[in-house]
């Protein structure tokens, strides 16, 4: 006899059942209980996968335990939730911000040229008049 009893659910899947609480002292079940799960003496350690969550199955067919992994959904207002959103948000700002510096640097440039093109424009006119005896 086993040490765990596993409580087990129907699933979608004919052969697969869901593993829904664990009792560690199945002694104190009554006979109508120990009818909706099975005992085993040992349950599989599952993997940690970050951003998944693990839930325990049952093969009928085979009369093994297996666990899937499902993406994790966390509460909106988790720390590890906001964490992720304050991430995404950083990740576009930071973008952004290098296409504005970029932008930035080009309309530099272009002042840089238009001032000296000005400056240019002005000698020219200054020597024109210089040469006209204007000024």
């Amino acid at each position: 006899m086993g040490t765990t009893f596993l409580f087990l659910e129907k699933t979608n899947e004919p052969n697969i059942q869901c593993i829904t609480s664990f009792h560690y002292m199945p002694e104190m079940l009554s006979e109508e209980e120990l009818k909706l799960g099975i005992l085993v003496d040992e349950v599989p350690e599952a993997e940690y996968i970050p951003g998944k969550r693990a839930e325990l199955f049952y093969n009928i067919d085979t009369q093994e335990l297996f666990y899937k992994y499902v993406d994790e959904v966390l509460p909106p207002t988790s720390p590890e939730q906001m964490i992720k959103d304050l991430q995404k948000e950083l990740n576009v700002v930071i973008a952004e911000n290098k296409d504005l510096k970029l932008a930035l640097a080009e309309s530099a440039e272009v002042q840089q040229r238009d001032k000296i093109e000005n400056q240019i424009a002005v000698a020219e006119l200054v020597e024109e008049l210089t040469n006209k005896e204007v000024i």
